[in-house]
């Protein structure tokens, strides 16, 4: 397990994209897709930094990456006000403007996205990606269950 912690500060965001990439290589993911998945924690935590901490820089955000046989677990952790969940959606890909696509791109790049209700001191979100080995069965060892 690693375990980083940043102030909320968006220049900040390339250590944890290299944290990402360093992470999903060493299991095993090919240098595009651990781009993919890069982006998409790049996006959560920019999300976070604009959205619950309102673009405040004094404050902080943490990463863990847990990597198990047959998955890769990002939890990133804010201290900011409880987000709510059924709120957050990504915006109609037929509407033509700049940005809004992070929800998006998280979804797209990710197996499963859920929050920890029980994280009482601010918001854990936990993202989850599935490994495929080659020579093994999909379902071979896979004990994860949603949330």
């Amino acid at each position: 397990m690693i375990r980083i912690a940043i102030s909320s500060q968006a220049r900040l965001l390339n250590i944890l994209r290299g944290v990402v990439k360093f992470c999903a290589q060493e299991a095993g993911v090919s240098h595009s897709d651990a781009d993919y998945l890069a982006l998409a924690i790049d996006e959560a935590a920019a999300n976070i930094i604009r959205h619950t901490y309102c673009s405040r820089h004094d404050t902080r955000l943490a990463l863990e990456v847990h990597s198990l046989p047959d998955r890769l677990e990002f939890i990133l952790e804010d201290w900011g006000p409880k987000v709510r969940e059924e709120l957050i959606r990504p915006r109609p890909l037929d509407e033509l403007r700049p940005g809004g696509l992070g929800t998006f791109f998280i979804y797209s790049f990710m197996d499963k996205c859920s929050y920890d209700q029980d994280f009482k001191e601010g918001n854990r979100l936990k993202l989850v990606k599935f490994l495929t080995r080659k020579g093994a069965c999909d379902n071979e060892g896979s004990s994860a269950k949603s949330g």
